[in-house]
């Protein structure tokens, strides 16, 4: 913990030690003719927990993630708009004993935007990211009877292009294609006895592909309401598989079917500007292969509103089932209430509270998951090019009938950003 509040008391003191390199020239780094700017874009961040692994039985951890990265942007602000980002993170732990634990974890992303005034908008965003949590296998009721007292590693894809026509003054039409799937890498061996397995031997990987149809009718100024098909298909495969006592790894489902069928809106709710929407509302009829055909209500609602000047907040309202990390399926209810305050010049506070209500359908057994989360943050941005973070969070998770598997934790974050 000494070396924790050390580093807590360095991010500190960097904000006042910032004014010392207020003589240096106006970023970006680089720039190259009038559209190609370069920025160094790196961040320093320690965290400490008293869970690390989101167990029952909680082991206590400080680390410290270095992560330099770079930025091109092309045409910033202009109807051919490029963005990409490289970013590396070097995670190293306080206690010798998870120095095992130590890791080098990537990011990378792009984002292309194609808008010059006509009736055609184009979008592409595409990321590559290197995790290492257990968050959501424990909101889905993953114990650690299931993958042992270890970090699961994660490399996540994810890719999405958007295009918008406006067939008319008032009707829009939106048609999009995503493409998410994810690996488990470095499977970590459980030594039970004279058996040893991976900690993947009970998880999938899940490729989704998504395809969304809107057709939108601008009924006031700054109020758009439509209607909505989607299509997505999620395939499962097996994560990385051991077992030594040569047992054979269980049969997946094939697929997972969603239709989605439903009515949007979006804009202003007021004409004064301060009550704002985000609406999806319809039927969702689902069907691992295999298995008999399914249907629920799914809805997705953020409403955002603005009490004062310096204080807004907002909901999120939302229902969908989605394929699980072990073959299954998720039906998730989840409900989250934030606020935002702008504190003085350059600080931003925020609060939020979100609880979720998981039916973990997996081989046939249902398992019912209840998770809270309440997060606390503060955001200071001493000028264009350096920011400072702090964050708390308290997690809950409750599984019926499994008393052993609830598990809670605190998390305290606190992280400088650098952009130059």
């Amino acid at each position: 913990m000494s070396r924790f509040l050390i580093a807590a008391s360095a991010l500190t003191l960097a904000a006042s030690a910032s004014a010392a390199v207020s003589w240096l020239p106006t970023s970006p780094l680089f720039q190259i003719g009038d559209d190609l700017d370069i920025f160094t874009d790196s961040s320093l961040a320690v965290e400490t927990t008293d869970n690390l692994y989101s167990q029952a039985v909680a082991t206590s951890a400080t680390f410290f993630t270095v992560s330099p990265g770079i930025t091109l942007e092309y045409g910033r602000e202009t109807g051919f708009e490029v963005i990409l980002l490289a970013r590396r993170g070097f995670v190293q732990f306080t206690d010798s004993s998870l120095s095992n634990l130590n890791d080098e974890r990537d990011l990378l992303s792009g984002k292309v935007r194609f808008s010059t005034g006509g009736p055609l908008t184009l979008a592409l965003d595409s990321s590559y990211r290197e995790t290492a949590r257990n968050d959501d296998l424990a909101q889905q009721g993953i114990t650690g009877a299931v993958i042992g007292t270890n970090l699961l590693r994660q490399v996540n894809y994810s890719h999405l292009l958007e295009a918008d026509y406006r067939l008319s003054e008032k009707v829009q039409l939106g048609v999009g294609v995503s493409r998410a799937y994810n690996h488990y890498k470095d499977p970590t061996t459980v030594v039970n006895g004279a058996l040893q397995t991976f900690n993947t031997n009970a998880l999938t990987e899940t490729d989704a592909v998504s395809v969304p149809v809107d057709i939108e009718y601008q009924a006031f100024e700054k109020l758009w309401f439509g209607l909505r098909y989607q299509r997505e298909q999620t395939d499962y495969s097996a994560a990385p598989y051991f077992d030594s006592s040569g047992a054979a790894r269980a049969a997946l489902p094939g697929r997972l079917n969603k239709d989605f069928y439903g009515l949007t809106t979006r804009g202003q709710l007021t004409e004064s500007g301060k009550l704002n929407a985000t609406a999806r509302l319809g039927w969702l009829d689902f069907q691992n292969e295999g298995a008999a055909s399914d249907g629920v209500a799914s809805w997705s609602v953020t409403l955002n509103h603005v009490l004062t000047d310096k204080l807004s907040h907002n909901l999120t309202l939302s229902r969908d089932v989605t394929a699980s990390s072990t073959g299954g399926q998720n039906d998730t209810t989840a409900y989250t209430y934030g606020m935002n305050m702008n504190a003085g010049e350059g600080l931003t506070l925020n609060l939020s509270v979100t609880r979720n209500e998981t039916d973990a359908l997996n081989a046939g057994t249902l398992t019912a998951v209840s998770t809270m989360v309440y997060t606390l943050g503060a955001d200071f941005r001493y000028n264009s090019n350096l920011t400072f973070n702090a964050g708390y969070n308290f997690t809950e998770s409750r599984i019926a009938n499994n008393a052993a598997g609830n598990f809670s934790s605190n998390t305290l974050t606190l992280s400088a950003a650098f952009r130059y």
